[in-house]
């Protein structure tokens, strides 16, 4: 949390995407905050609260890119993109499944992807936000006994543009891999920052 002189003015949530709808709309009365489980606006009527009282309350919500990149490129190009395709794979036991060959699980539209898979997707709801939307946003969710680790395939198409994005990294718990902490915790400082020359 960050304190200004009237209170808590940030407050960064780590739990799960029940914890951002439960307690999101009163914490957004009183203070910005931080979701790292964004998969809780895959449901558009939370979103749509979500949006009013930061309206009301003059707030903001900050949605870190936590285990992947190109987030801000993604947003910066949102009007000309056409076809936005994320793949996360990952070994069985990272899922909680018991795969022995490499199976598709889900492949679709991001909203739905967010409602079943909600501690493994929220790169994609993430992506979704930046881009296109959880609806035209593709979503392909894969279980690989030999993946070497926590893989996040990002392919863009855009109007005269293409790029794709691949993070890698170890599970160092159930679903999270190496990246992730380090990049969550540059966001905050990013966040906290008041002074001097901040990427964004």
């Amino acid at each position: 949390m960050r304190r200004c002189a009237n209170g808590v003015d940030l407050v960064v949530e780590v739990a799960t995407s029940q914890a951002v709808v439960e307690f999101a709309p009163e914490i957004l009365r009183y203070s910005d905050l931080a979701v790292f489980s964004s998969t809780a606006f895959a449901d558009p009527a939370f979103e749509q609260l979500v949006s009013e009282t930061c309206r009301e309350y003059s707030r903001k919500v900050y949605v870190p890119h936590g285990a992947i990149l190109g987030v801000d490129g993604l947003f910066d190009g949102r009007d000309v993109l056409e076809d936005v395709v994320i793949t996360t794979t990952k070994r069985p036991e990272n899922l909680g499944r018991t795969d022995s060959s490499k199976t598709v699980l889900y492949d679709g539209p991001t909203r739905d992807a967010c409602k079943a898979f909600p501690r493994n997707v929220n790169v994609h709801a993430c992506i979704a936000l930046g881009g296109l939307g959880f609806d035209r946003t593709r979503s392909r969710i894969v279980s690989d006994p030999d993946s070497p680790g926590n893989s996040h395939l990002i392919e863009i198409k855009a109007k005269g543009c293409w790029f794709k994005i691949e993070v890698l990294s170890d599970p160092i718990s159930g679903v999270t891999g190496a990246y992730t902490p380090v990049s969550a915790c540059a966001s905050i400082r990013r966040l906290l920052s008041t002074e001097g020359i901040v990427i964004a």
